[in-house]
Order: C-alpha cells, then structure tokens, then sequence
C-alpha cells in the first residue's frame, strides 16, 4: 500500500472517520478532515507545476500544515524531502543545491521557515493547504529522477542524514520501504487504535516521519504534536491529556528526569501504556531514573536512516530490565560480521548488517556510496558494532569509526559514555578520541543536569570502579549544552570540530 492511503482508508471506514488524527493547541483534525485536505492539497501542488517523480523540499516543523503538504507531495507520486527549519541557510541551500527540488514549500507556522522563504523569493500560497505557507517554484527543467515506474519501489520520502562523515546524503525510502515498517509495527501491535501519541520527534527525521507519524496514521491513533520539545509539555500531556504513547531520544528523558527533579511533582498515576525509546542508546541509569518517574519499563529499538528506521525491537518480549538493541523485526535479518565478511556466533563483536524489505534504494546521484553500503547480496553495512546475546537480542556497542585504540586496546565510546552516565549530575555525555603521539587519548564531553556541578577528580574516582584504567577518558570538557540535531542527538561531528580547535589552541 502507498503511504498516503492510510489516512484514506481510514476516513472510508465509519466507524473511524472522525476520529482524532492530528491534535494542536488549537485544533483537532479528524482522518475524514485530514483524508479531505490531503486531497485537495494534492490538487494545488499539481497546479502549482509539481509532478510525479520530482522532489518537493519541504521546510517546517511538526504541524498540521507540514503532514498535510508531506503527504499531498506523495499522493502525486513526488518525492518529499522535508528539512527542519531550524537548519542553517548553509544547510539548506546545500541540499536544494543537491537534490534539484521542483518546488520549495515554507511552513507558515514557523518562523524560521518564513525567514528561509524570504531568501527563496516564496509567495504566498495560493490553494487548499498551501494558504498557511508559501512556496518557491524553481527552474522548469527539473526533471524527474528516472527511476520512478508507478510502482510501489518508488521513492516516497527522501531523508537527509550526515552520518558519521558530516557531508549530507539523500536517502531514498519507497512506498514499499515504508509500507512494510508501518505493517510490521501494526503487526508487533506497537501502536494500537484509541492511542493518544505525544509527538516532539522532528518529522525531518527517520524516527519522527516513519516510526512516529506514519505508523501513527496507519493503526488510526491521534498524535499531539508538539513543535519544539518541552519536559513541561510533556508533564502536562501526561496528566492532564491522556496520552497513552510517548516515543523519545535519551535526552527528551533526561530533560524530563531534570523537570521531575526541580519542580519536585510526580508523573504517576498516568494513562501511558508504552514508553519507547530510540535514535540513541541510553545508559542504564537514565533508563532506570525514567521507569520509576513514569511508572512503566522502557521498550527499546535499534535502527538507521537507510534502514527506514527500525531493525530490532524489543516488542514481542517483555520490556527488558536491562540495555538492548532488542530482537530482529519479523521479516528482516540482522547479522554482525567480521572484517573478513563471516558471520560471528553470539557474543563475539563485528559489524551489524542489516538485510530486508526496510532497506533503502540509495543514497540519491551517489552510486558509489550506494555501493558501498549495500553489497551484492543486499546487505546494508551500518558502520555500527554490536553483538547478540544467548537470547538472540542485539546490543549495540558503538561505531567502527569512531572506535579508539589506546595503548593498543580497543576502546568503545559507548561503554565509556554509559559508565560516564551513572554518575550523578550528569544529563549528556559524548567520548571521542583524540590522536596524540604515538597512541590515542580519550576525551569525554559532559553536559550537567540543570543546577549540578561536575568534579572532574571525583568522577574519575568513580570511573575506577566500573572501567579498566586504560578506558578512563584523561581531559574533560564540561559544557552546559552539548551540541545537538533537532531530534536530540548528540552531534559528534560538531564536537570534533571543536576538539581540534582546542588542540590547535593548546598548541599555538
């Protein structure tokens, strides 16, 4: 089934046409209204010269408006790449610059996105769904990508995502990408029909689009969204709004835990029946810290962006008590693999490759990186290292790339970060390494909790109790935000940059 339909069969049922898809501060969109306004936004987009298999930018924050137009886009048969507002002009005329969009359009509910329509010369929209932003027609020789065939393989969404290498790709997802992740969380009953979702994921973004909003729409539950994250929000969404979901990155709980702390008021009883978290891995403190203020065990996932997003979960077993990536989706491989390519048997660390319906077509006008990442046999390589446990669950343990050799040990940032983590006071912690004569060093970047102070020495002491000496990091940045992409996670790229100016500071 193409995406867009699932708002379209459940406006055809009875029974569910008026229930409750989109919820704002100030209105309430049923799946009949939002059936009927995908409709006929489909029309002015296609009268506005968009056509099936040209890209359509899309730039905004979580609203009605943004889903409206998303999903307008890919009932044309269009591809829709929808970018936060909040990225830099820089960023942003880079990936115009990259994926040719036919159109631009420009939420008319941010201000930011208004600032970037300025520079785009966008007017006003003219049409159903479009009155609320503007857009920007570009040259009318854009041409579709070739690739399209009417078919469910079409590219539905594409998806910037840096990566480890901070250089943005295109990530092209099908209908069929899609369909099949969105099939399988109804299968796994993730989402169930009469949920009520607090929405702060970014629909920029692999996990806000696909495991949020898409498979939201798909079992007919009603999302609240939410535009910018707000721990306050989120209380009150718990308390006083019956939400029964909610799907966040480690640093929405651990601003959620910091609220609990300084306002002092308790977020139980509460109507949550699922609490999930993903994009990242959160240390077993963290996880624990949020349990007991929400009252319920975590569920965890693993995935990427080429992977749409989701490879394991923990659905289908009981919510764990301890850290894991979960089991494999039905109907999707998960292997991990050494250098040499061989499969390794349960406890052994390599690489995790991914085989399935979920992943990716390409990487947009970039075979080579294409290739790079699928092989042959349809294997996307992760660049991510893990390892299965004796129950079949996967754990992540970190990046190839950014695995640290000191004094000619293996070290994992994810193992530091976690030990890091369970101190006291800590919110954010990120570890990298920094090359220095001879050997690495390790270098530990720490955000506190609102109010804390961190001890360098103390925690150190700390570290010798739960990490071989050769593992502790030996300098330390604490900084009062760690830098950050729109869905929470922790940008490391940001913080190498920053390292090596320091380096270079220390060294002039």
């Amino acid at each position: 089934m193409r995406v867009d339909h699932y708002v379209t069969a459940i406006a055809a049922d009875p029974a569910r046409a008026d229930v409750p898809a989109l919820l704002t501060q100030d209105e309430q969109v049923s799946y009949r209204e939002l059936a009927d306004r995908i409709t006929r936004c489909a029309g002015s987009l296609a009268a506005a010269g968009l056509a099936a298999g040209q890209r359509a930018v899309l730039v905004g924050e979580n609203s009605v408006d943004m889903i409206v137009v998303l999903l307008a886009v890919m009932r044309l048969g269009a591809w829709a790449v929808p970018l936060n507002a909040r990225m830099s002009a820089v960023e942003i005329d880079g990936i115009c610059a990259h994926c040719a969009p036919r159109l631009c359009y420009f939420s008319g509910e941010s201000a930011e996105a208004t600032a970037h329509a300025g520079r785009f010369g966008a007017a006003g929209g003219e049409g159903d769904g479009l009155s609320r932003g503007s857009i920007a027609l570009r040259e009318d020789g854009v041409q579709p990508d070739g690739s399209d065939d009417g078919s469910a393989h079409d590219v539905a969404v594409m998806i910037y995502t840096s990566g480890s290498t901070g250089k943005p790709k295109g990530v092209m997802l099908t209908h069929a990408n899609l369909d099949f992740v969105s099939q399988a969380s109804l299968a796994q009953q993730v989402l169930l029909p009469g949920d009520r979702i607090f929405h702060a994921l970014p629909i920029s973004h692999s996990f806000g689009l696909i495991s949020a909003l898409l498979c939201a729409l798909r079992v007919g539950a009603s999302l609240l969204l939410c535009t910018r994250f707000s721990a306050e929000q989120l209380a009150d969404a718990l308390r006083h709004r019956g939400m029964t979901v909610f799907q966040g990155v480690p640093a929405m709980y651990a601003r959620l835990i910091e609220w609990a702390e300084r306002s002092g008021e308790a977020l139980t009883p509460n109507r949550l029946r699922m609490a999930y978290i993903g994009g990242s891995q959160i240390d077993a403190t963290r996880k624990a810290q949020a349990e007991r203020l929400l009252g319920i065990r975590l569920h965890h996932g693993y995935g990427l962006t080429e992977s749409a997003p989701a490879a394991t979960r923990t659905f289908g077993h009981p919510p764990p008590s301890e850290i894991t990536a979960g089991w494999p989706i039905p109907g999707i491989e998960v292997v991990v693999r050494d250098g040499a390519g061989q499969v390794l048997p349960p406890g052994e660390p390599g690489e995790v490759c991914i085989r399935g319906p979920n992943v990716m077509k390409g990487y947009f006008r970039d075979p080579d990186q294409t290739r790079a990442a699928i092989d042959a046999d349809g294997w996307l390589h992760t660049g991510d290292v893990g390892r299965f446990g004796p129950e079949g669950d996967l754990t992540i343990v970190g990046r190839i790339k950014e695995m640290i050799i000191r004094g000619g040990f293996n070290v994992y940032p994810a193992e530091v970060e976690a030990a890091i983590a369970a101190h006291a006071g800590v919110a954010q912690c990120a570890v990298l390494g920094h090359a220095v004569a001879g050997d690495e060093e390790i270098v530990a970047f720490i955000e506190p909790q609102a109010g804390a102070r961190i001890d360098t020495r103390a925690l150190e002491q700390f570290l010798r109790g739960r990490l071989s000496p050769y593992k502790i990091p030996r300098r330390w940045h604490v900084m009062d935000r760690l830098p950050a992409a729109a869905t929470g996670k922790l940008l490391k790229p940001a913080l190498r940059e920053m390292l090596v100016a320091l380096a270079a500071k220390e060294a002039a």
